[in-house]
């Protein structure tokens, strides 16, 4: 068997997120992403998704939890330190394409 901890490439560990330190947006997300794995993140608005990749961008500080890329926690990494891009989806962006195109 496997240890897939030891491929975890990319880690949430309990991580949470509040603006205004009494309500949380984020409530202990856990998520752990292998080396290639390709993956989404589905949920109604006000989720928290988006919210989860500003902190793993690095545009929005993590309250609590952790989030580590290859064991190494990025909590503090500047977002122009972690190699990492974002894109926000916005259905505007192609409004004259269907959704099959």
């Amino acid at each position: 068997m496997k240890d897939t901890k030891a491929e975890t490439f990319l880690r949430f560990d309990n991580v949470k997120k509040s603006y205004d330190q009494e309500n949380l947006v984020v409530k202990g997300f856990d998520m752990d992403v292998q080396e290639g794995e390709f993956i989404t993140l589905l949920g109604p608005s006000g989720s928290g998704k988006t919210t989860v990749l500003m902190m793993l961008a690095g545009f929005e500080s993590v309250t609590s939890g952790d989030i580590a890329i290859n064991g190494k926690s990025i909590n503090k990494t500047a977002p122009n330190k972690r190699n990492i891009g974002m894109v926000f989806q916005n259905y505007a962006l192609f409004p004259h394409m269907t959704v099959a195109e």
